[in-house]
């Protein structure tokens, strides 16, 4: 399996080149980000590969009426990209990496990560479709993260089944599952001081270390240290 490499994809929020003119960012946070257009790269997050579909967890959070909704704009700057495989269940996904946030990020982002943080789901088509990571100093908001599905659709089969030459093939129903890749994003085009460049990358490799157990695990709290 692939050895975790995120120290790379994480250089994407220092500089970042040339425009990702096949996706438009997932934004899901009005009113807080700059209005400046910014160009992106797309850079692939280097994951375990799931062994086995992950187990259902509890259900997502129920959305509120004040609960952002995501809408697609043309800002912000991507960190970090990967596609997830069609069998993985996105709700319980989400669900685990956002509790997981509000936990390690929104409740000792200080202690963990070397600044404060709010976290706040946002929300497609009535599901938790990711988070925001508000990044704060001296209290003042340095910059906020959006963690989220992009709006590309995946395959789904119900099964890999033989070919008559013994290569796999796809068999059975096909359904469409959206949410193909899962993103990190900047959410503005803002330079980025050395301190919070520190507390970014800190972050993100947590996160990417997360979603990596619960690739393996089915869960993200899984101390696979033991």
């Amino acid at each position: 399996m692939a050895q975790l490499q995120s120290t790379r994809a994480l250089e994407a929020v220092s500089s970042v080149r040339g425009r990702r003119a096949a996706f438009t960012p997932v934004r899901c946070s009005a009113g807080r980000v700059s209005s400046s257009a910014s160009s992106s790269v797309s850079s692939r997050l280097q994951l375990t590969r799931p062994a086995r579909p992950a187990t259902f967890g509890p259900v997502s959070p129920v959305r509120s009426r004040s609960a952002p909704v995501c809408s697609s704009v043309a800002n912000g700057k991507l960190i970090s990209s990967t596609e997830v495989p069609a069998f993985i269940p996105r709700d319980d996904m989400m669900d685990q990496l956002f509790r997981w946030t509000m936990m390690e990020a929104g409740e000792a982002g200080q202690r963990n990560f070397g600044m404060p943080m709010t976290i706040e789901p946002v929300y497609h088509e009535e599901r938790l479709w990711g988070f925001n990571v508000g990044i704060f100093k001296e209290g003042i908001k340095q910059t906020d993260l959006g963690v989220m599905f992009d709006k590309s659709v995946v395959t789904k089969h119900e099964w890999v089944g033989r070919g008559e030459d013994g290569f796999p093939v796809m068999e059975g129903k096909a359904d469409d599952v959206k949410g193909k890749n899962f993103e990190i994003w900047k959410m503005d085009s803002e330079p980025v001081s050395e301190d919070l460049r520190a507390t970014i990358r800190a972050y993100c490799t947590a996160l990417v270390a997360a979603l990596n157990r619960y690739y393996a695990f089915g869960s993200v709290f899984v101390d696979d240290a033991q």
